[in-house]
């Protein structure tokens, strides 16, 4: 084998055309593969064709032969191949149809005008490189055509593009082919300075970048961080993993298939192939330009020796492969970066527990704000040496001088658990699947009978009799309930002290944000904060994220609201006010609807006291004090009414003498205002359903449906004020319909003294009928038993559409307080939730609520990411006093941690470039022993694996109060170089090896630079 691919090197060296049809004829072979004594890389030697080729198989020409040798002029863009006899013949397809054949001494002639799946390959290949314009000199779709160097703040500010098509690899996969380059992260300089080329003729970009420092170690680009090129094209599985390339066959063969694509379309983009699974992070590829080709290669293994795994091992490794173990080590340029990494893995039981602890010793009407686990589940420690000469520093297997302490950059990092869901939004997304209920079991059927039903001693005492004694709270009817009597008082208690808390948020951060948070929640539908219906709220999203079975927060959920609603119905039977709904008059529409209706049992109750204190003082309330009359469901005009004391004209239902208005008719008597009847006062929903009974009407029903107001204040006037007439009525009720003149005399307005004007059909049908005597236009005891009685039959569903609104305002107030600190890194996102849960409370769309859960679990989540990552900082009784003192201290921890979380992230190349990472590492200034960087090391000092390595010594040692390194987690070089790999070659060409080690994972990335005229 090692003979016939040098056979096949040397032909590539004299390379000779031949003529079929017009057309270049030539076939690809596939070359045989090298392994390296670490393992399995990829070696790929110059294989290029033509996409539509003939093939032509020499057997024993030796004319031939000579001018093959003696043949050199081959054009660069269509370079031609010729095999010899022994590495062809393998490869016919002896299946396909001969042209022509004959004796040994005469051609024979395959036919290819068919076009092959290898080929096709090819042509969709090219055909998507000229798409995108990557091809010939112009290659106006090449974002990057010279390697200038980057900003200064390229590793922070840099986002990448990308743009992708699918591409059929036959027989059946399909890969996906993705066009990677940074946006708009050039530097600023405007001489033009680029990158040195190393030599006369003009390199592929990707090769002249190899030598910029700013693809060492850099996160957002995996393929960057590896191989050092900027711009490229991945070729990646398209969907799942039976598109992935899992043999070194197929490899070799798109690599093949890539070599030729890029000649004939004269592409210099480097383009990658992923081998095997995604998370295997296994690349390999190449780009060339003329005679000069870079090949990327990658060596992954889990048992490299340990003398690979230091600076002096990596850099004979690198030697090794460039065929020159003579470089001197001033020539090689090399970079460092030591990880220390404290992991968070949930190994732990106890954080199971925490949140029911947290949940105990909450109050009841306390809203829920943690998560299950601590979030944190990195943190990162880089330590690195930018720029070292290989000769300038000791690393090998016995010694190292790579001390975190003399490194010259501090940088730090931190990876988050995501998907850790917040009791707040747990609670939350609870209510909702509630809303979307379809249960119609009742509150009252979930609680079971009451005591008080009829049932037999042996009935009612056999659950508790059948419990056996554990202690089960069960309620009389059998029905197991988890909250005890005793609790569920101090929850009712709880939910009943009311504290007015109208005032705005008090917050830190007083800025403009904060401001327009406050405005746009005055708009929303929901409750006060400290109002009984916030208080409900709370204890009830309390109950949701209890640690106990669905049934059992049911149950809980039904248990509060029956006995909330028992207590309202306290209220009402004792004629008490309802707890800071004293001032209510009528309900207020700009509130939620839950709100509404115990503001509408307030003035229930409002309304039955006045009318008893009223007709006390009233003159024959004596009389009539137990003549009450229910107001019929609509008003006729047969409807008998007492009239009292009208045959006699005697005055009732006075309230009080007008100071100026005199009768018309009885100058000497004055004008008397009567006690009316209130307005009926009216819910959302209650106004909604009148509405529609009106429109239901005929015309004239709908004009007399409307003037039973209107009626009984006449009647209560006629009765206050024997003798009067409709003038009288008019001043008094609307005095802008009567008009005096200037000698002092009055009469109605145009429209009152219209002879079919309602105001005087209805005077004539009113009698004089004191209030005391009339039916009730507004019952409330028909209303207030009519809420009570539908709350006690709500469905789960009906609670939580009352609750909603006013949970989501709950918990836009709780993420505000508990922003205190880290408000900068949420502001954006709730001021859009505000906007969302606004919408929902005046709207009640589903999707709001969803949008607004979405955001909520988004900015819970950053809350609680600071404050772990925060906490992770605090001193605790273990630290030494002078430590602490050493320590930054809580507002330059805070900075610290505020500037670690908000840096953006650059938009990465492609999806899972860099899967690790979710926060960008920020400089340690002061490093290694400034305040900050001594809380660092303090953090790291609490390692579990320094504490292990401390266990196992002897215990007569006594603790050392320094602050010691836990081991290194990871270790990043790259090594770079310039130089030619090939003997006699007067190119010197950039060189670059990464190395990654993770304990005994072991990666290497190489891009090796030939110069093909010499290979």
């Amino acid at each position: 084998m090692k003979n016939k691919f040098l056979q096949a090197s040397q032909v590539l060296r004299n390379p000779i055309e031949a003529s079929y049809n017009g057309q270049l004829d030539i076939y690809p072979v596939q070359q045989p593969q090298q392994k390296h004594p670490i393992d399995t890389q990829f070696v790929q030697q110059p294989v290029v064709t033509h996409p539509v080729a003939t093939q032509v198989v020499l057997h024993q020409q030796p004319n031939v032969a000579q001018v093959a040798q003696q043949q050199h002029h081959v054009s660069p863009r269509m370079p031609m191949l010729c095999h010899v006899p022994n590495l062809v013949m393998d490869s016919i397809d002896e299946t396909r149809p001969l042209i022509v054949s004959g004796g040994e001494d005469i051609f024979e002639i395959t036919d290819f005008t068919v076009i092959s799946d290898f080929e096709q390959f090819i042509v969709t290949l090219e055909n998507a490189i000229h798409e995108w314009n990557l091809g010939t000199s112009e290659a106006k779709g090449v974002k990057r055509k010279v390697s200038n160097r980057f900003s200064a703040d390229f590793f922070h500010s840099c986002n990448w593009k990308n743009e992708s098509k699918f591409i059929t690899y036959p027989p059946h996969s399909e890969l996906l082919l993705t066009h990677v380059w940074p946006e708009d992260c050039y530097s600023t300089n405007t001489t033009g300075e680029s990158n040195e080329t190393i030599s006369e003729e003009r390199l592929p970009v990707a090769t002249n970048d190899l030598l910029l420092t700013e693809s060492n170690f850099y996160p957002w680009s995996i393929i960057t961080q590896q191989y050092g090129v900027f711009e490229y094209l991945l070729l990646s599985p398209a969907k799942d993993d039976s598109n992935n390339i899992t043999t070194e066959d197929e490899a070799q063969m798109i690599l093949s298939a890539i070599d030729i694509a890029t000649v004939n379309s004269e592409c210099t983009l480097p383009i990658f192939l992923q081998f095997g699974a995604p998370d295997r992070i296994f690349f390999i590829g190449s780009v060339q330009n003329g005679n000069i080709r870079t090949r990327f290669e990658t060596v992954h293994t889990h048992h490299a020796f340990s003398k690979h795994k230091c600076l002096s091992g990596l850099a004979d490794i690198f030697k090794e492969r460039l065929n020159d173990s003579t470089i001197p080590a001033l020539d090689i340029t090399v970079a460092i970066e030591l990880e220390y990494i404290i992991r968070n893995d949930f190994d732990y039981d106890n954080d199971l527990h925490i949140d029911e602890k947290y949940i105990k010793n909450l109050g009841a009407c306390s809203l829920p704000f943690s998560t299950r686990r601590d979030v944190v589940k990195e943190f990162r420690l880089l330590t690195g040496w930018p720029a070292l000469k290989q000769e300038a520093i000791t690393d090998t297997i016995n010694y190292s001088d790579l001390d975190p302490y003399a490194a010259p950059r501090w940088r730090a990092s931190v990876t988050f658990h995501k998907g850790v869901q917040g009791l707040l939004h747990s609670g939350l997304s609870k209510a909702k699947e509630y809303l979307k209920s379809i249960d119609e079991t009742t509150v009252t059927e979930k609680l079971g009978p009451k005591p008080s039903e009829n049932r037999s001693a042996a009935e009612i005492f056999r659950p508790v009799v059948d419990s056996g004694g554990s202690g089960m709270n069960i309620n009389i009817g059998g029905v197991q309930l988890p909250i005890n009597e005793i609790r569920l008082k101090e929850i009712i208690t709880a939910i009943f002290n009311v504290v007015n808390q109208s005032a705005p948020l008090k917050h830190h951060h007083s800025n403009e944000i904060l401001n327009d948070i406050e405005n746009t929640l005055k708009s929303a539908k929901a409750a006060l904060p400290g109002s009984i219906v916030d208080n409900l709220t709370k204890s009830i999203l309390l109950a949701l994220v209890q640690p106990d079975s669905t049934k059992n927060r049911t149950l809980s959920v039904c248990q509060i609201w029956e006995g909330f609603t028992e207590e309202i119905r306290k209220y009402w039977e004792t004629n008490k006010d309802i707890p800071g709904l004293e001032d209510t008059t009528v309900p207020d529409l700009s509130k939620c609807l839950l709100h509404q209706k115990l503001q509408m049992i307030q003035c229930c109750i409002d309304s039955r006291r006045k009318r008893h204190e009223l007709y006390d003082q009233t003159k024959n309330f004596s009389t009539h004090e137990d003549e009450f009359f229910d107001a019929p469901d609509e008003f006729d005009e047969e409807t008998p009414l007492t009239a009292t004391n009208t045959v006699n004209n005697e005055p009732e239902g006075r309230l009080q003498k007008s100071e100026t208005l005199k009768l018309l008719n009885r100058p000497e008597q004055p004008l008397y205002i009567p006690i009316t009847q209130d307005r009926s006062p009216m819910t959302e929903d209650m106004l909604e359903e009148h509405a529609e009974y009106l429109a239901s009407m005929p015309g004239d029903d709908r004009v007399k449906a409307q003037l039973d107001t209107l009626l009984s204040d006449m009647q209560a006037f006629k009765a206050a004020n024997p003798g009067c007439c409709i003038e009288d009525f008019v001043r008094w009720h609307s005095p802008r319909d009567y008009v005096e003149e200037e000698d002092g005399t009055g009469h109605l307005s145009e429209r009152m003294d219209m002879e079919d004007n309602v105001w005087r059909t209805t005077w004539k049908e009113a009698r004089p009928i004191a209030v005391a005597h009339q039916n009730r236009l507004f019952n409330e005891s028909k209303e207030a038993e009519k809420i009570l009685h539908s709350f006690m039959f709500f469905k789960i569903s009906d609670i939580f559409k009352m609750l909603m609104p006013v949970s989501l305002i709950c918990a836009i107030r709780r993420l505000i307080e508990e922003a205190e600190e880290c408000y900068p890194l949420v502001q954006r996102d709730l001021k859009k939730l505000v906007t969302h849960v606004t919408r929902y409370t005046q709207r009640l769309s589903y999707d709001e609520c969803l949008a607004s859960l979405n955001l909520i679990q988004k900015v819970e989540s950053i809350i609680g990411e600071y404050s772990s990552l925060k906490t992770k900082f605090n001193f605790d009784s273990d630290d030494k006093h002078d430590i602490e003192q050493l320590c930054a201290d809580n507002d330059t921890i805070r900075t610290f941690v505020l500037d670690l979380m908000s840096v953006p992230l650059p938009d990465q190349a492609f999806a899972n470039a860099s899967p690790e990472l979710t926060t960008a590492p920020v400089t340690i200034l002061g490093a290694p022993n400034g305040p900050l960087a001594m809380s660092i090391r303090r953090l790291l000092h609490k390692d579990s694996r320094f504490e292990l390595e401390e266990a196992e010594k002897d215990e007569g040692i006594e603790p050392s109060a320094e602050l010691k390194f836990p081991p290194i987690t990871r270790k990043h070089y790259v090594l770079r170089c310039t130089g030619a790999r090939e003997h006699g070659s007067p190119r010197v060409l950039p060189q670059r090896m990464s190395a990654s080690i993770d304990g005994d994972d072991f990666r290497l990335c190489l891009s090796l630079s030939s110069d093909l005229t010499f290979a």
